[in-house]
């Protein structure tokens, strides 16, 4: 069975668990969804962040953004 995480976003208090819809409630099947996801969330950054953001995993830009990952028992 593969794993699933949801992210825990500290700002709202809430959790996000869908790869496209934001207010879906399937669960992120894999780290890499979760990263592509955070930076497309995250489209405002600047192109020059988001080159460095790119060589970071997915927990450590959920840091830069004050999101959590959690995996899903």
């Amino acid at each position: 069975m593969k794993d699933k995480y949801v992210v825990w976003c500290k700002q709202r208090e809430q959790y996000y668990g869908a790869t496209h819809d934001i207010k879906d409630t399937t669960h992120f099947n894999s780290l890499n969804k979760i990263k592509k996801w955070l930076l497309d969330y995250h489209y405002d950054v600047d192109e020059e962040d988001i080159a460095i953001l790119k060589k970071y995993n997915a927990y450590q830009i959920a840091d830069v953004f004050d999101w959590e990952i959690q995996k899903v028992k």
